[in-house]
């Protein structure tokens, strides 16, 4: 699986897990030909002991822990402030990072 799937399976099983509050989706096809799309990706990320940039993952409510990642302004809001109390939490330097999605 390349990178960009594998990446979207876990915001998709990170959005599902979450314990944030849930949003009402349009499901309207607005693409010529009926496919919704994921256009942008936002993750947070720190760097390890070893130099690695590493995707920042959080504990749920149900003790799994899920990756800050989002693909809509919803959950990009809700990453953000969790990405923030876990670097308070941790003294960790997290940064925000983007991909545009072809």
């Amino acid at each position: 699986m390349g990178t960009i799937p594998h990446l979207a399976m876990l915001g998709l099983a990170a959005a599902l897990c979450s314990s944030t509050h849930h949003y009402q989706i349009d499901f309207k096809m607005t693409s010529p030909d009926g496919i919704q799309r994921i256009n942008q990706l936002w993750f947070v990320t720190y760097v390890n002991e070893a130099g690695q940039e590493i995707v920042v993952q959080a504990k749920a409510a149900t003790g799994e822990y899920v990756p800050l990642i989002a693909v809509d302004s919803a959950r990009l809001e809700s990453i953000m402030t969790a990405a923030r109390g876990l670097a308070k939490a941790t003294n960790l330097k997290c940064a925000l990072s983007s991909s545009l999605i072809a």
